[in-house]
């Protein structure tokens, strides 16, 4: 997923006015000055996007990395209850991306323009919302460029974690550092040659033809000889935070999904029922809890992605293994556009009257992408453990920009329109629990997976290690 929203102007004129306003500094009214206004009939994208194009983008961009640990979230939890977590976690995920797109329609309306990113509709509905939320709203652009930029530096780690493991089985060395070092000179030649987005995308749709024959490949050893492996349940809670954060991260596509509502060429395609996020998104979840019930059935439990649990004896294995360090190669420059894109924005837009210069930015530019896959290496040097680090990722940023802060959007443009909150305070309750969803996982699911990623890192120095589940 391509965690990242580019604003493209930060100034606006409301429809039926000449008089721009700035989104850093102007503030919501309570009602929309014109009701008759829709912003999606207003949107005049460029290029435009084709809704079977929106499909096939966000299926793609599902069926990435994150898919290949599905089968690890069910070996911790089991399979009746990781595929019960998967569904239910793809359901809030499914309605929280509804909830966000309504909520920032809404504010568009209100402020009659045709679009507004995340980052500054979550400034305007947290201003508009209780008092308690002021402070975040002040902060409100900053906290969902960090925790897209984190996430970004997740993903990317997640990838180099997963390349270095399957190049460390294919050379047969016992550490991961020679498979670091033959992969960061490729990975910094290819973000160096690689600034051009449509040349990245050209890159990164052949990767993924070939995670598409990788799928297919690891599909193959599922049912050459399963050893069926059967666990229900797992009644252990923590496990269960494990997952639904391995859930998160790979069932959530935040910067996907606004980048498609603001290029499809009919907007309300988005939304319907058959609409992209629900089919976009029904797919993948169904897919993860088909392949991390078979994954698991097959290969029994398993520490990280499904191909360490491959047979390495066996060529075509090995074949697979290569697939997937290409592939993912192939995809990197794609993950780290947006990150570098959040750093340029950030430092662009943090003073409303002194913009750096073009040739700065340059040269932050210049700065910021080798220095993001270094950092992007580091960690996967000192966390070369792909299921605690996606989990640990899932739960630390999905369940804010994902969960909470949509779930806090909407409670606060409903707030000065107590009978907006619907019978029996239904939209407020079910707000509420959204927000205590997305607290519980950034707490108890990042203490328990960076606890978890403690231990292996002590248990991978011990001669006498065990596994921890």
């Amino acid at each position: 997923m391509a965690a990242f929203e580019k604003v493209s102007k930060l100034t606006f004129t409301p429809h039926g006015e000449d008089r721009p306003l700035d989104f850093r500094n102007t503030r919501l009214s309570s009602v929309p000055d014109d009701p008759d206004y829709d912003p999606r009939d207003h949107r005049h994208p460029h290029p435009e996007l084709k809704p079977w194009l929106a499909y096939v983008y966000l299926l793609r961009t599902m069926c990435g990395v994150g898919l290949l640990g599905m089968p690890v979230a069910f070996s911790c939890s089991g399979q009746v209850a990781g595929a019960v977590i998967t569904i239910i976690m793809g359901w809030i995920i499914v309605h929280t991306h509804h909830l966000l797109l309504n909520c920032l329609a809404d504010i568009s309306k209100r402020l009659r323009v045709p679009y507004i990113s995340y980052r500054y509709g979550f400034r305007l509905a947290l201003l508009r919302g209780p008092a308690i939320f002021h402070p975040i709203g002040h902060r409100a652009p900053t906290l969902v460029a960090l925790f897209m930029l984190l996430s970004q530096l997740g993903i990317c780690s997640v990838c180099v974690v997963m390349t270095s493991d399957s190049l460390r089985d294919i050379i047969d060395c016992e550490s991961v550092a020679p498979a670091l070092a033959v992969l960061l000179p490729v990975y910094l030649l290819l973000e160096f040659y690689m600034k051009n987005l449509a040349r990245v995308s050209y890159i990164a749709l052949s990767g993924n033809v070939l995670n598409t024959v990788g799928l297919i490949l690891v599909f193959y050893h599922i049912f050459k000889e399963p050893q069926k492996h059967l666990r229900p349940l797992e009644p252990y809670m923590p496990a269960w935070l494990f997952t639904s954060g391995m859930c998160l991260f790979n069932l959530s596509a935040v910067g996907v999904i606004l980048t498609l509502d603001k290029a499809l060429k009919q907007p309300r395609k988005m939304t319907e029922k058959f609409g992209v996020i629900n089919v976009g998104l029904g797919v993948p979840i169904a897919l993860s809890v088909v392949f991390g019930s078979l994954g698991y059935w097959a290969f029994g439990p398993m520490e990280e992605n499904i191909l360490r649990s491959l047979p390495y004896e066996d060529l075509s294995a090995m074949v697979t293994f290569g697939i997937f360090v290409i592939s993912m190669t192939a995809s990197y420059p794609l993950q780290c556009y947006p990150a570098i894109a959040v750093v340029i924005e950030v430092i662009k837009y943090r003073d409303m009257f002194h913009t750096p210069s073009p040739k700065t930015l340059k040269v932050i530019e210049i700065i910021a992408r080798p220095a993001f896959v270094i950092s992007s290496f580091v960690v996967a040097y000192n966390i070369p453990f792909q299921g605690p680090l996606v989990a640990f990722v899932g739960n630390l940023c999905t369940s804010l920009v994902s969960i909470l802060f949509p779930a806090m959007m909407d409670l606060s443009l409903r707030y000065d329109q107590p009978e907006s909150y619907g019978k029996y305070n239904f939209h407020m309750i079910k707000d509420l629990f959204l927000m205590f969803i997305g607290v519980l996982h950034f707490i108890g699911g990042v203490y328990f997976c960076g606890y978890l990623i403690w231990i292996r890192e002590i248990g991978s120095r011990s001669p006498n290690a065990m596994d921890f589940f």
